[in-house]
């Protein structure tokens, strides 16, 4: 199965993925703030919406939300929890942000997201889409689980991607699309630098719930 289909499965128990709905604002908030930034007005593409935890506090941010999902399922569980004018749903492919335009974005957001893409090319092929979709001087907010330096780390990441495909029959919580893979620092810089995106602000989170990772926050410009 691929993104689609493990995200439509998952779209009927979202607490068991993204936690309680009414925290979407305050980590919202936490993104920004621990990077320096207030952004308001113009465009914001939210990818990974899932069932719009946080695409109603974006609303009250922006003119226009443009909030992009893999999952049928999760846009309409979205769709029927937010009717703000200012928000339009829209599907992605899941490789690419096929549902935005060139150059569409002011201000892009990406949550507890690139943790559950399941290959190297894949995570690193979102960075080329938020500077495809990015507005000249727009900025992205991103999260992303890093993988800790040494030979312990990237043997786990060589077993995991081993025994993360036969586990897939297990359902969707196994599948390599909800297991994601996890990148090392100088795996994403590289991307980033490819992307032609340059790094504004960074923090760092307590050790991300992955084995081996903590969280790295990005603030990107174009």
């Amino acid at each position: 199965m691929g993104a689609r289909e493990t995200w439509d499965a998952l779209a009927a128990n979202p607490d068991l993925y993204v936690g309680d709905p009414a925290r979407g604002r305050q980590e919202l908030e936490s993104l920004f703030g621990r990077l320096g930034a207030d952004p308001r007005g113009g465009t914001c593409v939210e990818v990974g919406c899932g069932p719009g935890r946080m695409t109603g506090a974006l609303a009250q941010r922006f003119d226009k939300v443009l909030a992009l999902d893999v999952s049928e399922a999760m846009l309409e569980r979205a769709r029927a929890a937010l009717s703000d004018p200012r928000i339009e749903f829209r599907a992605v492919s899941g490789e690419q942000l096929d549902g935005a335009e060139d150059g569409v974005a002011d201000v892009l957001v990406c949550y507890l997201v690139l943790q559950h893409l399941p290959r190297r090319d894949v995570v690193l092929g979102y960075f080329a889409e938020f500077a495809r979709v990015l507005k000249p001087g727009g900025e992205v907010f991103v999260q992303v689980p890093v993988l800790e330096d040494g030979w312990r780390p990237r043997a786990w990441r060589a077993l995991r991607g081993l025994l993360v495909p036969p586990a897939s029959l297990l359902g969707p919580t196994r599948r390599p699309e909800f297991r994601g893979y996890r990148l090392t620092r100088r795996e994403l810089d590289d991307g980033i630098a490819r992307a032609d995106l340059r790094v504004v602000a960074t923090d760092t989170g307590p050790d991300a719930p992955y084995r081996y990772s903590s969280d790295l926050f990005l603030r990107l410009a174009k």
